[in-house]
């Protein structure tokens, strides 16, 4: 479930059965299906945060390589 604000009032049908209307400002859990038709409609932004990256998942830092010494 993923919690959404609505951008335009629209009506809804949440269970596929019963027709409500959400009203623009108003925010609502749904469904990855129901939220996949409301994005594809423009009518919703989504509330919650992204989760930060696991530090294993994160780039590491890499120095400059270093020359080689000239023996001559």
């Amino acid at each position: 479930m993923t919690e959404i604000k609505m951008l335009r009032t629209l009506p809804v049908a949440p269970n596929g059965i019963r027709v409500e209307v959400w009203h623009e400002g108003s925010s609502h859990e749904v469904d990855d299906n129901l939220l996949s038709i409301l994005i594809d409609a423009g009518a919703c932004e989504i509330v919650t945060k992204a989760m930060p990256a696991a530090p294993e998942n994160k780039a590491q830092k890499r120095g400059r390589p270093r020359k080689a010494a000239n023996n001559d």
